[in-house]
């Protein structure tokens, strides 16, 4: 079983996340951070660089990720034409920035609601808290 090219993958994510789940847009920029971004500056996520006597090792290795499956898996279906890695790098980082915009937004969207709802709650008025029982005839619930 192949796995999907990443850049399918991100595109799906973010497609879906429009539809109402931007949590899984949150979701697609963690699960391609190191493609797309680099290594995460903190020590708490993944390995350090650094040696025994203190000092950083340098390491120019790039490291691919599920982008090295896509060479490993380039012979499994002859029919299938697979753009260069450069193309695919460009296109997965195209939708995870798209994501990573959309999640930011959302979020701080949300944060500003929730933060003027809380700060103005007594301006709303009780209505919008309590339903009164001459609501409760005329709605039926």
């Amino acid at each position: 079983m192949s796995l999907p090219r990443p850049d399918t993958n991100a595109k799906y994510m973010f497609f879906v996340g429009l539809l109402g789940l931007p949590w899984l847009w949150i979701v697609n920029m963690a699960y391609h951070w190191k493609q797309v971004y680099g290594k995460v500056p903190l020590p708490c996520f993944g390995s350090s660089n650094s040696t025994e006597d203190g000092s950083v090792a340098q390491n120019h290795d790039e490291d691919n990720g599920i982008m090295d499956t896509i060479t490993q898996e380039s012979g499994d279906n002859d029919n299938e034409v697979i753009p260069p890695l450069e193309e695919i790098k460009a296109e997965l980082t195209k939708w995870v920035k798209r994501s990573t915009l959309g999640s930011f937004i959302y979020t701080t969207a949300f944060i500003t609601w929730v933060l003027v709802f809380q700060l103005n709650r007594d301006k709303f008025g009780p209505k919008w808290f309590i339903m009164s029982e001459d609501e409760e005839i005329r709605t039926g619930w």
